[in-house]
C-alpha cells in the first residue's frame, strides 16, 4: 500500500509542474547570395551588403522572398495571362540586414513587373511605346527594363515580355544615391539579369554581362 501512495504521490508532482514552452529559434542569418536565392550574385551580391552595410542577412517575410525560378515563373504566366497581365502579381523581393543601425533596419526591395502589347493599353498610354534596355534613377530608387524574347515564355520580337524592375532603399540611415548610385544599379542589375537567364531570354533580353555597361540613368522614373 505505501509504494502505491508513494507512486500516486510522484505522478501528482509531475503533473503538477508547469510546460517549459520551448525557446524561439532565432531566424537564420544568410548570405547575400540566399536572399531570395540566385536573384544575387557576383558584383551584385557585394553591391547588397554595401547598400545595407551588413554580411549578413535575415528574411522577415516569407513572403518577399521569392526565388529566381519563382520571379520567372510569374513573369511568364502574367504573359501568358494576355489581355489580363495588368491584374497579375508582381513578386518582390525584401532584403534586411540583420543588425539595426542607429533605429533603423536597414532594407531594400525590388518588384517586378511584367507588360506586354497584349495588354490592350493604347497606343499612347505612357510606356507602351518603350523598347530596350532602359534605365532611370531617382533618390534612391532605381528602374531598370528590358525585353524578352523566349521560347519558354511565348514571346516573340514583335510582342516581347517587357519586365520592369523597381529598387528602392529603404532606411533613412543610408550614405543615400550619392554614394551607392552604382551600387543600387549593380543589385537591380543582378537581379534582371538572373531572371532574363532563368526565362532563356534571347540575348539576356539585352542586358550587358556587367551592370558599368548598363546604359546611363535617367533622371525620375
Amino acid at each position: 500500500m505505501a509504494l502505491v501512495l508513494l507512486a500516486a504521490a510522484a505522478t501528482g508532482c509531475s503533473a503538477g509542474e508547469p510546460e517549459k514552452s520551448p525557446q524561439p529559434t532565432a531566424a537564420p542569418r544568410l548570405t547575400a547570395g540566399q536572399i531570395c536565392a540566385g536573384l544575387f550574385t557576383g558584383e551584385g551580391a557585394k553591391a547588397l551588403e554595401r547598400v545595407l552595410e551588413s554580411t549578413a542577412f535575415h528574411v522577415r517575410d516569407d513572403e518577399k522572398a521569392p526565388d529566381v525560378r519563382a520571379v520567372a515563373q510569374v513573369m511568364e504566366d502574367a504573359y501568358r495571362a494576355g489581355k489580363r497581365i495588368n491584374d497579375m502579381p508582381q513578386p518582390v523581393c525584401e532584403a534586411s540586414g540583420a543588425e539595426a543601425k542607429a533605429g533603423y533596419i536597414p532594407t531594400v526591395r525590388i518588384m517586378f513587373t511584367a507588360y506586354s502589347k497584349h495588354a490592350g493599353d493604347p497606343p499612347d498610354f505612357p510606356g507602351v511605346s518603350d523598347s530596350g534596355v532602359m534605365v532611370s534613377q531617382r533618390q534612391k530608387t532605381n528602374h531598370l527594363s528590358y525585353d524578352c524574347t523566349s521560347s519558354r515564355v511565348g514571346s516573340t520580337d514583335n510582342v516581347p515580355l517587357r519586365i520592369k524592375l523597381a529598387f528602392q532603399e529603404r532606411w533613412d540611415g543610408s550614405k543615400g544615391e550619392t554614394v551607392l548610385g552604382q551600387d543600387y544599379l549593380a543589385v537591380t542589375h543582378s537581379a534582371a539579369l538572373a531572371v532574363a537567364k532563368e526565362l532563356g531570354c534571347t540575348n539576356n533580353g539585352g542586358l550587358p554581362a556587367r551592370a558599368d555597361d548598363l546604359p546611363k540613368p535617367e533622371g525620375g522614373s
